[in-house]
C-alpha cells in the first residue's frame, strides 16, 4: 500500500490529551457501548445543548453520540466543541470528535480505519514527539553550541519532512518538540543531528530520550540529569 493510501485511513488525535485521560475515556465509552439503549439522538442533542445539564450527563451524551455512527450526532459534537462548554470537558470533547469521525468513516467505507492516540497528540498524519538531551558531563553549553544545536536539529527534522515546534536549550540540557510522519525513522533523524553537533567537540551525550507520551516536567528533568 502506498503512503498516501495509508494516510487516507489514519486518524490522529490532534489535541494533547494525557494518556490516563484517554484510557478513562475508552473504558467509559466501551461501557456505554455495551449498555447502549434505544435513545433518541435528537433528544440527546437537545439535552446536551441545555446549559443546565450536569457535567456527568454531558460526558454520557457525548459518548453515546460518538459511538452512534449518526451524521447528525457527529455534527452536534462538532457544534458543541465550538460552544462555550466547561473546560473540564476539553479532553472528553476532543476524544469524542475523533471517535465519532472514525465511527462514521467505518460505517461508510469498506477499508479499515486506523485510530492513533498519543499523549502529545499530532496534526494530520504527523505525530508530536518530545526529545530530551543532556550535555556531556553536564557541562554548560556555550553560545556557539546553542546555535549549532538549533541549526542542526531544525535542519535534520526538516530533512525528514517534519516540523519543529519548539527547541528549548537550558544550561546543560535541551529538549525539542516536533511533528513527524508516522513512517519516518525518528531515532535516525535525531541521531543524525546529534552526530553533526558532536563533530564540533563531542559536547552532547549519545543517549537521549524520545517519547510521544508526555512533555517532561521538572521532576522528570531532574531525574534524567541525575541518571548516570
Amino acid at each position: 500500500m502506498e503512503r498516501n493510501e495509508i494516510n487516507d485511513n489514519i486518524h490522529v488525535l490532534e489535541t494533547i490529551v494525557p494518556v490516563e485521560k484517554q484510557m478513562e475515556y475508552f473504558r467509559y465509552t466501551e461501557s456505554v457501548r455495551r449498555n447502549l439503549k434505544n435513545e433518541s439522538i435528537e433528544d440527546l442533542i437537545e439535552y446536551l445543548e441545555n446549559s443546565e445539564t450536569p457535567l456527568a450527563d454531558q460526558k454520557y451524551i457525548l459518548s453515546i453520540l460518538a459511538v452512534s455512527g449518526n451524521v447528525k450526532a457527529f455534527r452536534a459534537i462538532e457544534a458543541y466543541s465550538r460552544s462555550g462548554f466547561d473546560p473540564a470537558l476539553r479532553d472528553w470533547v476532543a476524544m469524542s470528535i475523533l471517535q465519532a469521525k472514525i465511527t462514521l468513516e467505518s460505517e461508510f467505507s469498506d477499508e479499515r480505519q486506523v485510530f492513533i492516540f498519543s499523549g502529545l497528540g499530532g496534526k494530520g498524519n504527523h505525530l508530536r514527539f518530545y526529545a530530551f538531551f543532556r550535555s556531556n558531563q553536564l557541562q554548560p553549553f556555550t553560545d556557539y553550541q546553542r546555535d549549532l544545536i538549533r541549526q542542526e536539529f531544525f535542519c535534520s527534522i526538516q530533512k525528514y519532512k517534519g516540523e519543529t515546534e519548539e527547541i528549548k536549550i537550558e544550561r546543560n540540557y535541551f529538549y525539542i518538540l516536533f511533528l513527524i510522519h508516522l513512517e519516518e525513522d525518528i531515532t535516525k533523524m535525531m541521531q543524525d543531528a546529534l552526530n553533526e553537533c558532536n563533530e564540533y567537540g563531542d559536547f552532547i551525550r549519545s543517549d537521549f530520550i524520545v517519547t510521544n507520551v508526555k512533555r517532561f516536567d521538572e521532576y522528570d528533568i531532574e531525574r534524567e540529569l541525575k541518571r548516570q
